[in-house]
């Protein structure tokens, strides 16, 4: 059971990283174009949000287990994951303009940042058989 959820918490570990450019380079572009908030955007920043809330349940899960990462920094970036985009929408207003797109896509990117970074502070911890 272990190995399944430290498998799912690599796959998420990935879904994050390429979700989060993606809504990354996807805000960039709707703001240099000044296109409106489109529901592709919003469905690509819930993937990104989704799969925060997923790893770091997993993560939870993990520990719970008696996993640990070689730096306890990781659970800090596992935590900017789990409350980014969130945070992002709550800060974001209602109309969703120009403004609020590049704060979506700032925090999209911050989630990848966030991601890539739990990734290279997690790597090499110690999981009891």
């Amino acid at each position: 059971m272990r190995e399944f959820v430290l498998n799912l918490h690599l796959i998420t570990f990935v879904q994050i990283l390429i979700a989060g450019a993606v809504a990354t380079v996807w805000g960039i572009i709707l703001i240099w174009r000044g296109k409106p908030f489109t529901d592709g955007f919003r469905s690509i920043l819930y993937t990104v949000a989704i799969s925060g809330v997923i790893q770091a349940a997993l993560g939870g899960i993990l520990y719970l287990f008696g996993c640990r990462p070689e730096n306890m920094l990781h659970l800090v970036y596992g935590l900017i994951a789990f409350i980014g985009i969130p945070a992002a929408f709550a800060y974001a207003s209602e109309d969703l303009s120009k403004r609020d797109m590049a704060v979506l896509a700032f925090a999209s990117f911050a989630i990848a940042a966030a991601a890539w970074r739990a990734g290279a502070t997690g790597f090499g911890g110690y999981c009891p058989p």
